[in-house]
């Protein structure tokens, strides 16, 4: 089996050196072919070189990871972003549907991120993905995104935010309702779209139910009261969150 090959950005030293140590303990398969502490330096092994992983830091000395990845547009390797919490770098990376990991590195979810950047090899739509993960850090704090990124087992589906009638849950399942009686399924919980979508007016109005405001066409208040969705789909509304309707359209 041919080793998988990855290089690292990062401008902490000990960063990289902890990176190589747990990968060299938990994921021998990987093979570290090279890393850079700046952006320059990373570009001119990247294109160069081939590799399938890219372990990239979100925040650099006086630049940005995404700096990097607006000067490799057709890298066709996975994307980890191995960051300490940045509100929106991480909103990001959700938008685009790319594995991140929280320093300190955990080790299990760096043996899940590989794992699935490995079954991920043969899918190379990562053009796209760079290109939305770029605008989702350049436009989210100013609420301007158009597209999600929702990621089945065999392919990434680019989502207009808008044509999300409502989301709904199945465990750790989440499948959206899109318009033109489309669904598609993806293996996170509702609550973490809930984080991503709730200021582009979605509200949760059930354990199991995150609607758009703006697909809603009534409220019916027979059997407890359910809301009436386009396409007609029906919402679920709890009694804990019927107060929620009041502010729906403030």
């Amino acid at each position: 089996m041919n080793p998988i090959r990855c290089f690292i950005l990062d401008d902490e030293i000990q960063a990289v050196h902890n990176l190589r140590l747990a990968l060299e303990m938990h994921c021998p398969q990987v093979e570290v072919a090279g890393y850079a502490h700046n952006v320059g330096d990373a570009y001119d092994f990247l294109t160069k070189e081939q590799t399938d992983i890219l372990f990239l830091d979100i925040r650099l000395q006086n630049e940005t990871g995404f700096d990097l990845l607006k000067r490799i547009h057709h890298f066709q390797g996975s994307i980890i972003f191995t960051t300490a919490y940045d509100l929106y770098g991480i909103q990001a990376i959700k938008f685009s549907a790319t594995d991140y990991l929280l320093k300190p590195l955990d080790h299990l979810e760096l043996i899940g991120a590989v794992r699935k950047a490995a079954d991920k090899k043969k899918e190379r739509d990562q053009s796209a993905q760079i290109s939305m993960l770029i605008q989702s850090f350049e436009n989210l704090p100013a609420q301007r995104q158009k597209k999600i990124a929702l990621a089945e087992a065999n392919e990434i589906h680019y989502v207009l935010i808008d044509d999300i009638i409502f989301c709904k849950s199945d465990n750790s399942y989440t499948t959206f309702y899109l318009t033109g009686n489309k669904n598609i399924t993806v293996s996170k919980s509702i609550s973490e779209y809930e984080n991503i979508l709730e200021s582009y007016g979605f509200v949760r109005t059930h354990q199991s139910y995150l609607i758009n405001k703006n697909r809603i066409v009534s409220f019916r208040k027979e059997e407890g009261g359910y809301l009436l969705m386009e396409e007609n789909h029906q919402a679920i509304v709890s009694k804990q969150r019927k107060h929620l309707l009041k502010k729906l359209f403030t």
